[in-house]
């Protein structure tokens, strides 16, 4: 699975949510060149810094790896239920 480069996915989620860079460097203590830098995809942020724009953005560090990943609720994956485990019974 191809993951989007992490400032696109910020930009994104900046512009979905109709916040202006100026917005997200208030609300995640950001500075100018520092937000400038993370969106143009040419420094990745430290996890301190990207936990500080997810809460300005309003989503936790996972939502904000699943929209990375372009995970949605509704992909397959497999629950227990559904799996095929010779011998494993459940209940």
């Amino acid at each position: 699975m191809e993951r989007k480069p992490i400032g696109q996915a910020i930009k994104e989620l900046r512009c979905l949510r109709n916040m202006t860079q100026e917005d997200l460097i208030e609300k995640a203590d950001l500075s100018r060149s520092q937000l400038y830098y993370i969106e143009a995809d040419r420094r990745t942020p430290q996890i301190s810094t990207l936990h500080n724009i997810c809460t300005a953005l309003g989503l936790t560090l996972l939502e904000f790896v699943h929209y990375l990943y372009g995970y949605t609720p509704t992909s397959s994956t497999p629950n227990i239920s559904s799996m095929d485990a010779p011998g494993a019974t459940i209940g």
